[in-house]
């Protein structure tokens, strides 16, 4: 039971390496991680090496903040904010005035 609990490790150490690599090459990063996701997934990485062009979907810069739409929503949702009773929720139903 020790040797197939080792093994199944030991395999998922070599597909982490692998899927780690790819992606590091992929996005071009190098560094420590690269160097040693490539040797925990060896000899597969050479596929790797092989296959996946250097750079070839770089890291996506984050999306900017939309904080200004954000505060105008909020203002805009306080401005129409429908009024409700004592301990009651709020009505979802516009109620027309006389």
């Amino acid at each position: 039971m020790e040797s197939i609990v080792g093994g199944v490790a030991g395999f998922l150490v070599w597909v982490v390496g692998n899927v780690v690599y790819a992606d590091k090459r992929r996005r071009g990063v190098g560094g420590f991680a690269r160097l040693l996701s490539f040797w925990l997934g060896f000899p597969g990485t050479w596929l790797c090496l092989l296959l996946v062009a250097e750079g070839s979907q770089p890291a996506l810069d984050p999306p900017p903040d939309d904080e200004e739409a954000l505060l105008a929503e909020v203002r805009t949702a306080r401005r129409l904010k429908i009024e409700r009773p004592e301990g009651g929720t709020p009505s979802t139903r516009t109620e027309e005035k006389s």
